[in-house]
């Protein structure tokens, strides 16, 4: 059973993929928990202190999937991340980093500086990792891996951005073209 700091977490975490971050408030979680707001100032004085949070959040469980992945195939490790967010089409949400760019300039600084850190550490991840396959040709593209790391994750941000928008095979579509590398 997950505890109250937990469960708000979570709750914030998905109404930021769904509807987005400027789009909630500490009334629309204590609502689905069932408790006071004061209970969620308990654990997180302002909105931004939980966003912050979110975002630590989102960092800690993409470093532990891409270092469940470290012994796999560069191609395996690829196809992992561009099918990572699967499950989100059926909810029709975005990730996280999509939901909080499209509201960048309106968050908090250390919002601000905590997304930063986040999207830095999967172009990092994804440029190593390209690297890595072009080295080895088991990727072969023409431009340099940070370009390709660009690509694919502005081409999966996009994609659930257009299949919430459209409700059809976009996602899908864009996937199947960004493995055929």
């Amino acid at each position: 059973m997950k505890d109250t700091r937990s469960e708000i977490i979570s709750i914030a975490n998905e109404m930021v993929r769904s509807v987005g971050y400027n789009a909630f408030s500490y009334a629309d979680i204590s609502g689905k928990l069932n408790i006071k707001n004061a209970a969620i100032h308990y654990y997180f004085p302002t909105k931004g202190d939980l966003g912050v949070e979110i975002i630590k959040v989102n960092l800690t469980a993409f470093n532990e999937k891409v270092n469940s992945w470290r012994n796999l195939s560069i191609r395996t490790q690829l196809k992992r991340y561009i099918t990572m967010h699967d499950s989100f089409v059926k909810n029709h949400w975005i990730c996280i980093v999509g939901s909080l760019s499209s509201s960048y300039d309106t968050l908090p600084e250390k919002m601000q500086e905590e997304l930063q850190k986040l999207v830095n550490t999967i172009i990092n991840w994804l440029t190593e990792l390209l690297s890595k396959g072009k080295e080895s040709g088991e990727l072969i593209f023409n431009d340099t891996p940070r370009a390709r790391a660009y690509v694919i994750h502005s081409s999966m941000l996009s994609a659930l951005l257009m299949n919430k928008v459209l409700r059809n095979d976009v996602y899908k579509s864009v996937q199947t073209s960004l493995l055929n590398i």
